[in-house]
């Protein structure tokens, strides 16, 4: 790759401005020169005038583009890739709109996705995903490597988000086949700059952020980037507060023009006092009343989540030559979470509901991963190949400590109903016990794929990719309780066709593999008759038609799949009121997805997208009632558009506002209740101008300005009215 140049390189004078373009063409990017006026004579020895300026190359997905980036820089096995060129449905959320919409938590990302269903607030531990009406669970990464839990997550050192829609078996190995979420980390760049944003979020909780960005050398070889973050107030919902603190720092070391080194370190901590509550029925002849006032607090004030997370990792890029090139990484992440939680469990359909609470058994989880990858170039004929070959696999451990000595205690005397919340003062026993190693988990995978072109217009991409999960159980004193050991083989092929260079016509057949699912201890407050019990692992196909054109600034995807997957759910027990989890049948779901990015008339932006699912359950011999039904807390349907549009008027004014769409839910399996479809709406303004030559962003965001109260899923309430006010100076 290109060695990258400082600013501080560039000169007045033609020949060394041709010595430097000769050395580095990426300059071309950065640099504007008007042509040279003609020698006048032959004898003059002067050299032609050349004017010189120099500017910040713009990002890929800023505002001036409407947000539309055309790379992913992350797609899985295959690394970097022009979307145009990968047969996927990708979505991708930039760091300006990251910034604009003030996002400081995954919900204010996800809520604007226009391929994502929010089903789990962050206010209730962490940001729970559905993609193609499959919940994403742990299926999360940074900068490609897997993240198995992320019970907070900070979006403040985060350059994008990167949205892959669907099975990824190939790219990732094993995990759900809904898709992959992979935040990627801002990196350095070889020109210096600060920003300073201070701010109001989700109510009076006060923050301030810095992203420095600090080239080392004038050669370009070192730069680093570091983000620091600190939060702290209530939020807009009573009895609930936040504090956080973030500090992430990268360095970038190009060591030759084809070598590269990174590396990246953070550590975060974060604590929210007054969690939102999980909600359920005691039994299916309880039916789901209308959502709770959003204005008051349904939880417990003394529920709180705290974690402390810490992050390191390193990654190689070395184009040995043109044919060869070597990629390398390694990472670990530690998160350690105590959590006291309220669970509401309605007992009549008129809103009477009983309380759990407990000092809540979560674990501790340490993940190890690394990834060597070789990509080979060569020519057959015509027919072009990048042949990728090599391992990535993770190690997760997970450390448990016992819960309350009392478990869940229930409460339900005081008269719990919507009428209006009841707080009682009787916490939960705090836990006891030390922490223990509760599993250790294995995954590797070994992958080959070749990557061809058939001439500019025909593409395919095919590969192989074997994966193992070995997982070791341990009870409290070390033994070892259980072992899963499983392996497979699952393929992907794929077929592009260009008719025109801004349009991509593909077809994709995948297959996944996912460990199976294992039985928790209780499920709605009620006992699991299989407790901890392991199911084999799960399997999936995809099938998947697309269309990706860029026309004009917009970029538009569509995209008509269907996933095949193993179901595996809790079968309540009438007789004995309890439940046993049970893997048994197929969810199919199929569908249609529709996206837009970028700027569709001067001025105006628009971020938008539709999905429309048809999602069954099929072939269930252990349950035929389950058979033809929708799974639960799945929208079918939903569609999204956030726009922005620039006035004329005023310079540097911009109004922003969204719409947002989700379609009803089942609450259950046998889809005997269901809640109410909701739309919400965000509105806001943005303003950007200079103060003594200082560059200055002022935002202001209402979102959910109807204050609408709603159910999010059948287990979470949706968030009331909340105003964010920020100020961003860049020097």
């Amino acid at each position: 790759m290109p060695k990258p140049l400082s600013r501080n390189r560039l000169h007045p004078v033609a020949l060394a401005i041709s010595a430097v373009v000769i050395a580095s063409p990426s300059l071309a990017q950065e640099v504007g020169k008007t042509p040279a006026p003609a020698a006048a004579d032959a004898s003059d020895n002067s050299l032609p005038a050349v004017r010189v300026q120099a500017s910040r190359a713009k990002p890929e997905g800023d505002a001036e583009r409407g947000y539309r980036a055309s790379t992913a820089s992350q797609v899985g096995a295959l690394g970097a890739k022009a979307l145009q060129d990968t047969p996927f449905s990708i979505n991708i959320i930039s760091r300006e709109l990251i910034e604009n919409v003030q996002a400081s938590k995954p919900d204010d990302v996800i809520k604007i996705n226009p391929v994502l269903q929010l089903n789990n607030p962050q206010s209730r531990f962490f940001s729970g995903v559905t993609m193609r009406g499959f919940s994403v669970g742990s299926n999360k990464r940074i900068d490609g490597h897997p993240n198995a839990n992320m019970v907070s997550v900070d979006m403040e050192d985060k350059e994008r988000v990167e949205v892959l829609t669907g099975l990824s078996g190939f790219l990732y190995g094993p995990g759900n086949v809904g898709g992959t979420l992979n935040y990627v980390l801002k990196r350095p760049s070889t020109e210096r700059f600060s920003r300073v944003t201070v701010g109001v979020t989700e109510g009076s909780s006060a923050y301030v952020h810095g992203d420095f960005n600090l080239p080392i050398d004038e050669q370009g070889r070192f730069a680093t980037r570091l983000n620091v973050v600190a939060q702290d107030g209530d939020t807009a919902t009573d009895h609930q507060s936040i504090s956080r603190q973030l500090v992430s720092g990268a360095l970038d070391w190009n060591v030759t023009q084809r070598l590269k080194v990174q590396f990246d370190a953070s550590y975060s901590h974060y604590r929210m006092d007054g969690t939102n509550p999980y909600w359920s029925v005691a039994n299916s002849t309880v039916k789901y009343p209308g959502a709770p006032d959003a204005d008051s607090y349904w939880g417990q004030p003394f529920t709180q989540t705290e974690t402390n997370q810490a992050h390191v990792a390193a990654r190689l890029q070395w184009e040995i030559s043109d044919d060869l090139g070597i990629r390398a990484g390694v990472a670990r992440r530690k998160s350690d979470s105590a959590l006291v939680a309220a669970n509401n469990i309605f007992s009549s359909s008129s809103g009477a509901y009983a309380v759990q609470t407990s000092d809540w058994e979560y674990p501790d989880i340490t993940n190890q991963a690394m990834y060597a990858l070789a990509d080979i170039r060569f020519n057959t004929g015509a027919v072009r190949h990048k042949v990728t070959a090599g391992f990535f696999g993770d190690v997760d451990e997970r450390t448990n400590y016992r819960s309350s000595p009392g478990g869940w205690a229930s409460n339900t005397t005081g008269g719990f109903n919507l009428s209006a919340p009841i707080y009682f003062t009787t916490e939960p026993l705090p836990a006891t016990g030390a922490k223990y190693v509760a599993n250790r988990t294995h995954n590797s995978n070994l992958v080959v794929g070749n990557d061809i072109e058939f001439g500019d217009r025909w593409g395919a991409l095919v590969g192989l990719t074997q994966s193992t999960i070995y997982d070791k159980a341990f009870g409290a004193t070390g033994a070892t309780t259980s072992v899963y050991d499983k392996t497979r083989v699952t393929p992907s092929v794929s077929l592009l066709f260009k008719p025109m260079p801004n349009v991509t016509l593909y077809g994709s057949y995948i297959e996944g593999m996912e460990k199976g699912g294992t039985a928790a201890k209780t499920n709605n407050g009620k006992e699991v008759t299989n407790a901890e019990a392991i199911m084999p692992p799960l399997e999936s196909q995809q099938l998947e038609l697309g269309v990706k054109g860029t026309v004009g600034g917009v970029l538009m995807t569509a995209a008509l799949f269907q996933i095949d997957k193993g179901l595996q759910y809790y079968q309540y027990n009438a007789g004995t009121d309890n439940y046993t989890y049970v893997q048994s049948g197929r969810q199919v779901h199929q569908g249609l997805e529709l996206t837009s990015t970028g700027r569709v008339l001067p001025g105006l932006t628009v971020v938008g997208g539709v999905t429309i699912m048809d999602a069954k359950v099929t072939r269930n011999r252990a349950n035929t009632a389950l058979e033809g039904k929708t799974p639960a807390n799945v929208a079918e349907n939903f569609a999204k558009v956030y726009a922005e549009y620039d006035l004329p008027a005023v310079a540097g004014l911009t109004l922003t506002g969204g719409l947002y769409y989700t379609g009803k839910q089942a609450v259950d399996p046998l889809n005997t209740d269901e809640i109410s479809d909701f739309t919400t709406a965000d509105i806001g303004v943005r303003y950007k101008t200079r103060v003594n030559n200082v560059p200055l962003t002022l935002r202001l965001n209402i979102n959910n300005v109807t204050n609408k109260s709603y159910w999010l899923t059948a287990n979470s309430t949706g968030a009331s009215r909340t105003v964010a006010f920020s100020g961003q100076f860049e020097f």
